[in-house]
């Protein structure tokens, strides 16, 4: 693909404008998710007639909370990856183009799958919702490793082996979860949408030793490369 030639001054205004859309994306679709979630209407509404209802929309909720839930961990991945974004490309803008669609498309799937909540012997709703929850998660393991690669320079800084190996596997927890869970819909739906329950668990404390050793890694690799050998090196690059 052709390369835009921007100015090298207006190269990090290009990167604003490639995460501002981005952002703009990701609120208009995590703010669609409860749109799909409708008030009930009775006709002689009683406290009792209004709490069996909202109680049937139990899984229409349960679905919601999940996916803002993993809408808004996509959202805070993309923002610490593209943090350290210094430059674009032509093929980065396509595949970050590729993992919106997927995150674009998120509002349908769970509103299918809440539409025939109700009844959890149907198996398209949920695996269409997992089949876009894999799609996801696949695209945006497609960005990390892309923009991670020590060969493209297009972070602020060098990052160890072992932190792209942490952001690959994080990449990979979410679709692998819900291919999981998808299997097990066929033993339980119940047990399908506890097991996702366990999706934050691995994120946020199954990789404590991976991201100390990612640290560990780092604070060596800084000590054998100085910082003045670091901007010698970024001096010859450019």
């Amino acid at each position: 693909m052709q390369e835009p030639k921007h100015d090298k001054e207006r190269q990090y205004f290009q990167v604003e404008r490639f995460t501002y859309f981005s952002d703009a994306v990701f609120a208009i679709s995590i703010t669609l998710l409860i749109i799909e979630i409708k008030i009930p209407v009775l006709n002689n509404a009683t406290d009792k007639l209004l709490w069996h209802s909202l109680s049937a929309m139990g899984l229409k909720f349960l679905g919601f909370v999940i996916s803002f839930g993993i809408v808004g961990h996509y959202w805070s991945v993309h923002h610490r990856i593209f943090g350290y974004v210094v430059k674009n490309s032509t093929s980065l803008i396509w595949i970050n183009l590729g993992f919106l669609l997927t995150v674009v498309t998120l509002p349908f799937s769970a509103a299918l799958l809440g539409e025939y909540s109700a009844d959890i012997n149907l198996k398209i709703p949920y695996g269409v919702y997992a089949f876009n929850m894999f799609l996801t998660g696949m695209m945006n393991y497609w960005v990390w490793i892309y923009v991670s690669n020590p060969k493209r320079h297009m972070l602020t800084r060098q990052i160890s082996k072992s932190r792209i190996r942490l952001g690959v596997y994080r990449s990979l927890v979410i679709p692998l979860g819900f291919i999981l869970s998808f299997l097990l819909f066929f033993l339980s739906p119940i047990v399908a949408y506890c097991s996702l329950l366990l999706i934050p668990v691995i994120l946020h404390w199954g990789m404590g030793s991976l991201e100390k050793r990612a640290e560990r890694d780092e604070i060596i690799q800084k000590k054998i490369i100085p910082k003045s050998d670091v901007a010698t090196h970024e001096e010859a690059k450019n």
